[in-house]
């Protein structure tokens, strides 16, 4: 018996058996969707690549040889071997710097970035971990400018859309033809028009490839060019089963790849998997755990002690709740937890997770839940309606009014969008806020320097250049990530937080980057947390401290601090809190 692999249009593994049996065709039923076209069974390239353990498995069973086209072997000795990667020694820097500088890259990487691209450079899949500031983007244009092998080379970042500007700006000052990066956005057929123009340089949004139409415009670019370079920026995000799956399609296609973030294991081990398998997709692992000690050999991080930072001052500011809050609060809370009831039962709502997210909105601001509480309690929420918008929003403010008259400007940040808007207008044109619903670059004609005043980006700009503009507030949700604001702000204050630590850290991030020494100053994160017991506040408190230290630990960086330092007894009124049967999941934000 003779089988033989083929490929096909370079999407698909043609198999051929002279001797189809029986044993042969069970086994490809159950471990692929075929295409049969023919009498010739078609297996798309990522399924087989996936599976190559377990067809080797098979053949090896049944003593068969299989016969294997140059084509095929050529397609697969260009994917990116796991084995060859963990123990490929590093290139010298002399290389990296002369190969970079051939293809137009101007800038010079520092110290540490030089350091992280000997032993990026030196694997076609790897991942840099480095903190926000320490300068990945200019570590991933390296990268692609030292695995370029011909002028015709293309580069495709699949990144957030808040992070296409930063891009494009990296871009222009890396490379002497000041080429801008093509923004693939809009209607398929605008994207169409794009790529008909060929542009060297893209970018894509995560939440395009769920387009099935968009899918297939990349795919088909990929199969157009073997040698393009694939970097997906903030790549926790692509743990969502219907992206992973989506980025697992094309994983197999890909030569070069690079993935980026500093927050790589936000709540547990198993945020690695989808990173790993866009990596090395043919690469089976069983555990979750497993994927840590994977990574070791492929990645590289700056840390913050790397680049010299000054430590954060943290602040834990505890909050006397407003009193007609705090009768609410032990009456109806604290009493019918004590006697059985449930948070669902409490606030009305089905999911537990639901709850404890109205849970926290709640501590945050009273006032936004009336509804709720008038039908626990008109009387009493009467009095919480006239206690204004609660504790925590009114220490936070005054705070923040200080601060703006020492000079500072302050960012603020809130999970809830009804939050967000209410903190910003108590400061009138003194703020600037940020949420989901604020537009990216819709504004922004790229042909032109004309734009739109009220993006997302021209908020930020103006919170950075005008002198009267002192305080923004924003959703971690739709800010945490790829905003600069470390040489205009020092301080960052907490009204609320949800359970996702990497939100939490990239947020915290916005503020404590890397700065010319001369201009450092000293930064502040100040949390907001009402002093109640079994209160949601500190549960999420808890739980960030624990996440945070795990990947602390994966990273092997003591500079991701966590705050356990502060911690009060939130289990005073029972052996059992509540709040413990809480799943710890990344809540959506309203």
């Amino acid at each position: 018996m003779q089988i033989k692999f083929s490929i096909h249009n370079n999407e698909f593994v043609l198999i051929e058996c002279d001797q189809p049996s029986h044993e042969i065709e069970i086994f490809l039923d159950q471990e692929f969707n075929k295409n049969i076209k023919d009498g010739e069974v078609f297996i798309d390239l990522p399924s087989f690549m996936r599976n190559l353990d377990n067809i080797n498995k098979f053949l090896h069973m049944q003593s068969i040889a299989p016969q294997i086209s140059e084509e095929f072997k050529s397609a697969v000795n260009n994917l990116p071997n796991y084995t060859k990667a963990s123990k490929a020694a590093d290139i010298s820097a002399d290389i990296i710097l002369s190969n970079i500088k051939k293809e137009g890259f101007t800038r010079t990487p520092t110290e540490d970035q030089l350091r992280n691209l000997m032993s990026l450079c030196s694997k076609k899949a790897a991942a840099s971990f480095s903190v926000p500031g320490a300068g990945k983007t200019t570590e991933a244009l390296a990268f692609y400018a030292f695995h370029k092998n011909h002028d015709k080379s293309k580069l495709l970042v699949i990144s957030p859309i808040n992070a296409f500007m930063s891009w494009d700006d990296e871009i222009s000052q890396c490379f002497d033809n000041k080429n801008r990066i093509s923004r693939l956005r809009g209607s398929i057929k605008e994207i169409e028009l794009k790529l008909l123009e060929n542009p060297q340089h893209m970018i894509i949004n995560y939440d395009s490839l769920r387009s099935i139409e968009k899918f297939s415009l990349i795919k088909n670019l990929i199969l157009e060019n073997p040698d393009i370079v694939i970097v997906l920026d903030e790549s926790h995000k692509s743990k969502g089963e219907s992206i992973s799956e989506i980025l697992g399609q094309l994983a197999s296609y890909i030569n070069y790849k690079l993935i980026l973030t500093g927050t790589p294991m936000p709540q547990a081990p198993s945020d690695l998997r989808a990173q790993f398998n866009f990596l090395y997709p043919q690469e089976h692992v069983s555990f979750d755990e497993k994927l840590i000690e994977l990574f070791e050999p492929i990645y590289v991080r700056t840390t913050k002690e790397d680049l010299d930072l000054f430590p954060v001052d943290y602040k834990i500011v505890s909050v006397t709740p407003n009193p007609a809050f705090n009768i609410f609060y032990e009456e109806y809370f604290i009493k019918r937890l004590q006697e059985g009831s449930t948070l669902q039962d409490i606030l009305s709502v089905k999911s537990f997770k639901k709850a404890v997210l109205k849970f926290i909105k709640l501590l945050s601001n009273p006032a936004s839940c009336l509804e709720e509480l008038f039908e626990l309690d008109p009387g009493l929420a009467i009095q919480i309606e006239n206690e204004g918008d609660g504790a925590k929003i009114d220490a936070l403010i005054e705070r923040a009014e200080y601060l703006i008259s020492k000079g500072e400007k302050v960012l603020i940040w809130t999970s809830f969008v009804v939050n967000v808007e209410l903190i910003a207008s108590k400061f009138g044109n003194k703020a600037v806020f940020i949420h989901g619903s604020v537009t990216t670059d819709k504004g922004i004609n790229e042909d032109s320097e004309m734009e739109d005043l009220d993006t997302r980006e021209a908020r930020i700009r103006r919170f950075k250049q005008d002198p009267n503009c002192m305080v923004l507030v924003a959703n971690p949700a739709a800010a945490a990530e790829s905003i600069s604001l470390h040489e205009q702000c020092n301080y960052a204050l907490y009204l609320d937080r949800t359970y996702n630590a990497g939100q939490f850290l990239q947020s915290q991030d916005r503020i404590h980057r890397l700065i010319a020494k001369e201009k450092e100053k000293q930064k502040f994160i100040e949390v907001f947390i009402l002093d109640l017991p079994w209160c949601a506040d500190w549960k999420v408190h808890e739980a960030l401290n624990r996440k945070i230290d795990a990947m602390s630990e994966f990273l092997n960086d003591p500079s991701l601090v966590s705050l356990e330092g502060f911690n009060f007894d939130i289990d005073a009124f029972s052996d059992e809190n509540p709040m413990d049967s809480v799943d710890e999941e990344e809540f959506m934000n309203p």
